[in-house]
């Protein structure tokens, strides 16, 4: 088995485990140019997938992206599907549309890599604060949608959720609304629904498990991207102030190719275990509370935030 570890690529996760991306199917959120997610679908054309979704909220910064993978990988079949995560109607319109078409069997692995930080106080349509709508509940929503698809024969079954060390500045929201925002804080937001993505995975886990399905959270670490595109003077100077606060030395920046890795180690490692863990940084598996809290990896939480989650949705999921 190969070392892995801060600097290892994503074309190295993928050409260690090349069999688990050969003729599989790979559905990606959030993969504009020049970002994690782009990136993450580009390590995957290195293998021949069969298929890679991207579902992305402009097509025209997801075309670059497709056309990239077909220069890789000219048989994959790619297929960029727009999608807004702040508006829970878009996110249903795109899972039906996904699991409408007969070209598309099964899902192997479900990458849920869109996200925001630090944004000002927005409200989406469905009345929910927007960290905790973009980054977690619509992928909590588009997940369990396209769960007969993720959980089909012959499939990979695996859900990977990109979260954050963030997650250790908070809990998830007692309000999803952050009290029509006189409690909030961009990070703190930002933290809530990173500790979600994680608990997510930690309820997926256990609520199906027994269908074979397997979820992971990771941490990309601190990547160059337009991720930051919200990030003032102000905001970067309360950020500072939290993770002094916490105790916490901002990361070391990773490459672009550095930061898909571990998601994809996660999304490929036939050897990983649910049992093990199921919270990856630095392409590896850990419980160091200073990238992840404990609080997130609770299960009683994981139950909580899922019973949230389905009130806020509108639906409740069945196993």
């Amino acid at each position: 088995m190969a070392n892995f570890g801060p600097h290892t690529t994503g074309k190295q996760v993928v050409e260690t485990f090349i069999e688990q991306v050969q003729g599989k199917t790979f559905v990606i959120t959030g993969p504009s140019a020049d970002s994690i997610g782009a990136e993450t679908a580009i390590s995957l054309a290195y293998g021949s997938p069969a298929k890679i979704l991207l579902l992305g909220r402009d097509g025209d910064k997801i075309q670059p992206v497709a056309d990239h993978i077909k220069i890789i990988s000219p048989d994959t079949i790619v297929m960029p599907i727009q999608v807004s995560l702040d508006s829970l109607r878009n996110v249903r319109e795109a899972a039906i549309q996904i699991l409408d078409d007969d070209s598309i069997p099964k899902i192997d692995v479900l990458i849920n890599n869109a996200g925001i930080m630090a944004a000002p106080y927005t409200l989406t349509e469905d009345n929910i604060e927007s960290h905790f709508q973009v980054n977690h509940l619509a992928h909590f929503l588009l997940t369990n949608l396209l769960r007969p698809k993720l959980t089909s024969a012959n499939s990979l079954r695996r859900v990977v959720n990109t979260s954050s060390y963030g997650n250790i500045f908070s809990n998830i929201p007692t309000s999803p609304t952050f009290e029509n925002g006189q409690s909030y804080n961009p990070w703190l937001a930002y933290g809530a629904s990173k500790t979600a993505n994680i608990l997510h995975a930690v309820a997926l886990n256990s609520k199906f498990n027994n269908q074979g399905l397997k979820a992971f959270a990771v941490n990309p670490g601190s990547v160059p991207t337009n991720l930051r595109r919200y990030i003032t003077d102000e905001t970067m100077q309360s950020g500072m102030a939290l993770h002094k606060q916490f105790g916490v030395t901002p990361p070391a920046r990773k490459t672009l190719q550095e930061g898909c890795a571990t998601a994809l180690r996660a999304a490929l490692d036939p050897d990983l275990s649910v049992s093990g863990g199921i919270f990856l940084d630095d392409c590896n598996v850990t419980t160091d509370g200073k990238v992840v809290a404990g609080y997130a990896l609770d299960v009683a939480n994981a139950e909580r935030c899922w019973e949230l989650s389905e009130r806020l949705v509108g639906q409740s999921i069945q196993q």
